[in-house]
C-alpha cells in the first residue's frame, strides 16, 4: 500500500469505525466531527448483508455469514483506488471495480451474469456443475480454472490466477480457516451468505452486494426492483379464491429425510405460491433430519410432492424405498422435481439462475399448485415426474 494511499484511506476508515463502532467498544473524540457523512444504501429484502458508503468508499458487512452463527460480522472496505491491502483490525480493502474474481458457488456465477460481469470470472469451484453457457464455454477454452473445494482447494493455482477477490461459500465456521489462509497469501476473500436468507427476494437481493465490488450501486437496484415487482404480482394471485394444496418436499437419503424448516426459502416459496407446507410450523430455516416413518405420519395425505432430490422417475422413487408409494402424491401422480434444467455433467440451473429469478420459480409453483390459472404456460425449472 503506497504512503499517499495510506495517508488518505486509513484516517478515513478510522473515523468511520469510530462513527459506527461498536463491538470493539471504541469511543469518539474531538476529531469525530471530521468524519465524512455516512450513507446507508437501501437493502429492502435481504437480512444477511449491509452496505454503507462515505466519501466514495463502501463498507460491506456480511452478518452471521454461515449456518448457526448468531454473533459474527465480516467486514471489507471497497475503494476506488488501485491499491488494496489490510486495514485496521484485519479488515480487508478491495479496489473497485474488481476485474478478476473467483467464485466458489454456482450461485455467484448467476449474480455476476445478471450484472453483466461473468467475464471477470477466472476461477471456480466445481466446473462441471456450471449451467451458464457463456461461462461453460470459457471453462472449456481454459479461461476459467477449477480451484477445487474446501480442504482440496488449490492455493497455488489461486495465486497464479491473481484474483482481486475470492467469493467464498461456507456452511460452517471452518470457512474462516479458508479466509485466513487466503488473507495470509495476500488475497482478499469475502464470505457470501445468500443461502441463509429466509425469503426468495432476500436471496436475490444479494445482487446489490456483488454489485458493490464492481463499483455498481445503481444497476442492481433496478434489477431487484424489476424482479420483486414480478414476484409480488404472482404472489398476489394466491389470494384469489381456491383451495390451498398441502405440499410435501424433499427425498430420503440413506434412510434420512431432510425436510426444510418452516422459515426456509422452500417454505416461503410454497406459501407465496398459494400452498400449505406440511412443516410450516417448524420455527427454523435449517433442514430437519427425520426418518421415513415420521415423514409418513405427517405428510402421507399431502396433495403435492415437490423438490424430490435425485429422483428422476416414479420407478426410481420405488427403487429407493417401496414405502414411498404409500404417499398420496405418488398415488395421484402429482410429483414435481426442480431438475428440468440440468448441465451435461449434472449441474442444476434451479440452484444457479433460479436464485436470481425467484419470480419464475414462483410462477412454476403456482402453476403446479393451481394448474387452472396458467394452462398454456410451460414449466421452466420444474417438471412432472413420470
Amino acid at each position: 500500500m503506497s504512503s499517499s494511499f495510506s495517508g488518505r484511506i486509513l484516517p478515513w476508515i478510522a473515523g468511520l469505525l469510530m462513527l459506527l463502532a461498536t463491538a470493539c467498544g471504541e469511543k469518539g473524540h474531538s476529531r469525530q466531527a471530521e468524519t465524512p457523512a455516512l450513507h446507508t444504501l437501501p437493502v429492502q429484502y435481504a437480512e444477511g448483508f449491509r452496505l454503507d458508503t462515505a466519501a466514495g468508499i463502501v463498507r460491506a458487512e456480511v452478518i452471521n455469514p454461515w449456518q448457526g452463527e448468531e454473533k459474527s460480522t465480516m467486514t471489507c472496505y471497497i475503494t476506488g483506488d488501485r491499491k488494496k491491502g489490510q486495514g485496521p483490525s484485519g479488515t480487508v480493502h478491495i479496489q473497485a471495480p474488481v476485474q478478476r474474481v473467483i467464485c466458489t458457488s454456482t450461485t455467484h456465477v448467476a449474480f455476476l451474469r445478471a450484472l453483466g460481469r461473468s467475464g471477470s470470472i477466472v476461477g471456480i469451484s466445481g466446473r462441471d456443475y456450471v449451467c451458464d453457457s457463456t461461462v461453460r464455454r470459457r471453462i472449456e477454452e481454459g479461461k476459467i480454472k477449477d480451484i477445487g473445494y474446501d480442504k482440496n482447494m488449490n492455493y497455488e493455482l489461486i495465486l497464479q490466477l491473481r484474483p482481486d477477490v475470492v467469493f467464498l461459500y461456507g456452511i460452517g465456521p471452518e470457512v474462516k480457516n479458508t479466509v485466513d489462509r487466503l488473507t495470509s497469501l495476500g488475497i482478499p476473500a469475502v464470505v457470501v451468505g445468500d443461502y441463509l436468507e429466509q425469503t426468495p427476494l432476500g436471496r436475490a437481493e444479494w445482487i446489490r452486494f456483488f454489485g458493490a465490488f464492481f463499483g455498481d450501486l445503481q444497476r442492481p437496484g433496478r434489477w431487484i426492483d424489476s424482479v420483486a415487482a414480478r414476484y409480488e404480482a404472482v404472489a398476489r394471485e394466491k389470494d384469489s379464491p381456491g383451495v390451498k394444496p398441502l405440499v410435501m418436499t424433499s427425498f430420503p437419503w440413506n434412510e434420512i429425510w431432510y425436510v426444510p424448516g418452516g422459515k426456509s426459502l422452500t417454505a416461503a416459496f410454497i406459501r407465496d405460491a398459494g400452498g400449505r407446507y406440511v412443516w410450516e410450523k417448524t420455527a427454523t430455516r435449517d433442514a430437519l433430519p427425520m426418518d421415513i416413518e415420521k415423514v409418513y405420519r405427517k405428510a402421507r395425505n399431502a396433495d403435492i410432492w415437490i423438490n424430490c432430490g435425485t429422483a428422476t422417475s416414479r420407478k426410481a422413487i420405488l427403487s429407493t424405498d417401496k414405502r414411498l408409494a404409500l404417499f398420496r402424491p405418488f398415488k395421484t401422480d402429482r410429483i414435481y422435481n426442480n431438475d428440468a434444467r440440468l448441465s451435461p455433467h449434472g449441474g442444476n440451473d434451479y440452484w444457479e439462475s433460479g436464485v436470481i429469478h425467484p419470480d419464475i420459480i414462483l410462477e412454476d409453483l403456482q402453476q403446479i399448485f393451481h394448474p387452472e390459472k396458467n394452462k398454456n404456460r410451460k414449466l421452466v425449472y420444474y417438471r412432472k415426474i413420470e
